[in-house]
């Protein structure tokens, strides 16, 4: 990705610079290095086994037992230990070059949870940290389960994590159509949880509240997607809800069908700074420009939930000039990247887990460097391919599934990302792997004569 600023309008030049040179500032992101994760490589001695799809899910947990770097969570809703697809997740506590130094599982009885898991719930499908919810001075995590048959079948759950600083579980809640608070309304498959994102304080109580994908959430009889914005407790419940959707919390655009609106969500901070936080949203079946292309929203909050704004960034769209290809499914993942391109605006990573550079469903991610107004100020596309990403990847690995921003672990200048693997097949088939990648950015100023006096 290049990504140039330049004055571009004669008449200014003319006026302002009187025939003197523009500056032109390019700036280039890629890939310095990468860090395999998996069962056989990054240090991580867990035991994976076929079809566990461990990096299915991706959170930055923040430092978490104080050792000055950032660990990570990361999902294997196909876990099978304790029962068919009960799913499970890990905590890595990192070292600052990306390998593990020591992995705490969570799982049905592992790990001090103590809540209730069925077969197919598919716990770890998506993950958030959720900074200090409970106020104890260790950080805290939500974990979807969208297969959870609370109310009905396939309703979906969303497992609030209050950890300690070993990576085991203090206590949990479950937030589900009859548990936790909760006063919406979920129906049989629209799998609630299947995509989760911290806020920060939306309505300013000292709280962090939290958004929450139900992609398949029906709207007039066609499920088109959703996403609840959950007013929360400090215990782990939820107060209040609001549901954003097609017609729904204020969102005046139209959806399609199947086009799983919230099958992926990111907090990215207050964008447009008017004080309150914004959300991206995921819509991977989005058919602009071409089938299952994908699609990504951004939404610009109210204080009590709704949407005041929005945007959609697709093919051709909002000053989107990637190139997608059919059947992608950009916008599969989304992660707040903070500010790579050094503009002063939070950048948005986004997965494309299908996308077929080098190989058949390879996988890639996208940066989107963005503008206040949500608009794209220009791309960079990491792959098989692109962006000097230089890991082998294999044919249906889904590169691009999870994404999470994880700060400046190696304590270099750049932003660095972890990328989830899901159907790697390292050590067995389809157990999964993620990619931490170390990031930099390369500036080339050069200065053009327009004008002569």
């Amino acid at each position: 990705m290049k990504r140039s600023l330049t004055l571009t309008s004669i008449p200014v030049l003319y006026l302002l610079l009187g025939g003197s040179q523009c500056t032109e500032v390019t700036t280039t992101t890629q890939v310095e290095a990468a860090q395999k994760v998996s069962a056989k490589k990054g240090n991580f001695n867990g035991r994976l086994k076929d079809t566990d799809n461990w990096g299915a899910a991706l959170a930055n947990l923040g430092d978490l037992e104080g050792d000055g770097v950032i660990d990570l969570a990361v999902g294997a809703p196909g876990d099978d230990d304790q029962g068919e697809n009960r799913g499970a997740l890990w905590i890595l506590f990192m070292n600052s070059n990306g390998s593990v130094d020591i992995a705490t599982k969570i799982a049905d009885g592992t790990g001090g949870f103590t809540g209730d898991l069925d077969n197919n719930d598919q716990f770890g499908s998506a993950l958030a940290g959720i900074g200090d919810l409970n106020g104890d001075g260790v950080r805290d995590l939500a974990a979807g389960a969208p297969l959870d048959d609370d109310g009905g079948d396939d309703r979906g759950a969303l497992w609030i994590l209050l950890l300690k600083a070993d990576g085991t579980l203090a206590s949990s809640a479950k937030i589900s159509d009859q548990s936790g608070g909760f006063a919406g309304n979920l129906n049989d498959g629209e799998q609630f949880g299947a995509a989760v994102a911290d806020l920060g304080d939306l309505d300013g109580d000292g709280i962090r509240d939290l958004a929450v994908g139900a992609p398949l959430t029906q709207h007039n009889g066609v499920a088109k997607g959703a996403v609840w914005i959950l007013f929360m407790n400090s215990d782990g419940t939820s107060r209040r809800a609001v549901r954003i959707g097609d017609g729904d919390g204020g969102f005046k655009a139209d959806l399609n069908a199947d086009d799983r609106f919230g099958a992926a969500v990111a907090g990215i901070g207050d964008l447009d700074a008017d004080g309150i936080p914004d959300l991206a949203v995921g819509a991977p079946q989005d058919d602009s420009g071409g089938s299952n292309r994908g699609a990504v929203w951004i939404l610009l909050m109210n204080r009590d939930g709704t949407v005041r704004d929005q945007r959609r960034i697709a093919q051709g769209e909002s000053g989107f000039e990637g190139t997608l290809s059919d059947d992608g499914r950009f916008g599969s993942a989304l992660a707040q990247v903070s500010d790579l391109d050094g503009d002063g605006v939070v950048d948005l990573g986004v997965g494309t887990p299908l996308d077929d550079d080098g190989g058949a469903d390879r996988g890639a991610l996208w940066i989107l460097f963005l503008k206040v107004n949500g608009k794209v100020n220009g791309e960079a596309k990491i792959s098989q391919q692109n962006g000097k990403f230089k890991e082998n990847l294999n044919d249906g690995d889904h590169f691009g599934a999870a994404l999470a921003g994880l700060g400046n672990l190696n304590g270099d200048r750049s932003e660095d990302i972890a990328v989830g693997a899901p159907f790697d097949d390292d050590d067995q088939t389809d157990a999964g792997a993620a990619y931490i990648l170390f990031m930099e950015q390369n500036q080339d100023t050069k200065r053009t004569s327009f004008f002569s006096n």
